[in-house]
């Protein structure tokens, strides 16, 4: 039988990638009329939730690239209905949701825009970075590999590093910097926050006061209540140190005093992007700019046949333990969507939903589940010894993730 209904994933993430692998190895071979198109601009899964590891000049073996970029195609190639699966090197930029089509420009860039009907459309495009950072993946993996190796030789070669930024990257990569050098006197590493204690006000006090008190164990300067003014070249400097302008905020919030830092680089951790400008301003929440509106069951907002998966939608923060839970929400309803569109609720709203954990170098970490504060030891052991490389490889193939293999 002809395939007569299209399922299209935008993006090849945490959540697109293995919605992608669910469909083509479980849903494909008991629905002969569908098929499944997977669009990326990236032909590698690109697992950026070491990133804050393996972008050091000194990284270990579990932080070598076959550990973080696994090619797409050829990870499909063995399913037995792989003839109804196509893989497009490429990016949306524009969806018409009354007409059920996806424009998409491929990667080359000698092709012409290609225009994709669906029957369902699943958004998944996640973030980027600004200014060229590798904390996401870039436009496509020699873009990304090129700013890995771009960055891992400034690190090297820098006696001083300021980080812009004290969320979890910043927070994480801080860390990664302050075991790896400034406990060590090899290197200066300071962070600037906007904020008088890292991470996010949603987080607990006791949380973010962990995290500070860490940094600062591994030799780290914590700057407290700064606001990023401008970073410049430094005057008469030959050797390409940047002044970092900050405007620093008293404790008591009355007084406002300009501070200027100078290092060997700069490096930010904020400036997220949500890859989603390719849909209409309609679908865009106006409480969450950049996000896509998202249904309690992770349908896009008024369009019964596009859904919507981590960080483009506006549920739930922007974490991968998001992602995930909602990749495999979807998983398991697909086939009574298929059958007649329902789809069970998703999403509650709990005052305490929290589910967060960040590794403080190597060995250390901080977090919180819910209202509980798990030991240091415990964010080690889960996460902190291999910043999930140890999983990744399962989730490029399709098999699952550290919580388990995918539904059936």
């Amino acid at each position: 039988m002809a395939p007569t209904r299209t399922v299209v994933v935008l993006g090849a993430g945490v959540a697109g990638l293995s919605v992608a692998h669910f469909l083509v190895s479980r849903i494909l071979p008991e629905q002969p009329d569908l098929r499944v198109v997977l669009v990326s601009p990236l032909t590698h899964f690109y697992f950026n939730l070491a990133s804050v590891r393996f972008v050091l000049p000194d990284r270990d073996a579990s932080m070598a690239e076959d550990r973080y970029l696994f090619a797409i195609a050829e990870r499909f190639a063995g399913y037995p209905a792989a003839d109804r699966f196509r893989f497009v090197a490429g990016a949306a930029t524009k969806l018409d949701p009354e007409g059920s089509k996806v424009t998409v420009k491929p990667n080359d860039e000698a092709a012409a825009e290609t225009e994709l009907a669906y029957h369902t459309l699943i958004i998944a495009t996640g973030t980027t970075y600004s200014g060229g950072m590798p904390w996401k993946a870039l436009g496509n993996v020699e873009q990304t590999r090129a700013a890995i190796a771009q960055l891992q030789s400034q690190i090297g070669s820098a006696s001083s590093i300021v980080v812009g930024g004290a969320g979890a990257t910043g927070v994480e990569f801080a860390g990664e910097l302050g075991a790896a050098y400034a406990k060590k006197g090899l290197k200066k590493v300071t962070v600037l926050s906007a904020d008088p204690l890292p991470l996010e006000p949603r987080l607990k006090e006791s949380v973010r006061q962990t995290a500070k008190k860490e940094l600062e164990k591994l030799g780290v300067e914590f700057v407290a209540n700064a606001r990023m003014v401008s970073v410049t070249p430094a005057a008469g400097s030959k050797g390409g140190k940047k002044e970092i302008a900050v405007e620093v905020t008293s404790p008591d919030g009355k007084k406002k005093t300009a501070r200027t830092l100078t290092a060997d680089l700069f490096v930010p951790t904020y400036g997220v992007v949500y890859n989603t400008s390719f849909a209409p301003s309609s679908m865009h929440s106006p409480a969450a700019p950049g996000r896509l509106l998202q249904n309690p069951d992770l349908r896009a907002r008024d369009y019964q046949n596009i859904f919507v998966l981590g960080d483009a939608g506006s549920l739930e923060p922007a974490q991968a333990v998001a992602a995930e839970a909602q990749a495999r929400h979807l998983m398991k309803q697909f086939r009574a969507y298929l059958a007649g569109g329902s789809v069970e609720t998703y999403y509650t709203p709990a005052k305490d939903k929290v589910m967060f954990g960040l590794t403080i170098g190597p060995d250390r970490g901080t977090g919180q589940i819910g209202t509980f504060q798990p030991p240091s030891l415990l964010i080690w052991w889960l996460k902190g010894r291999y910043l999930g490389t140890n999983h990744a490889a399962n989730y490029a193939a399709g098999i699952g993730s550290s919580n388990g293999a995918w539904p059936k």
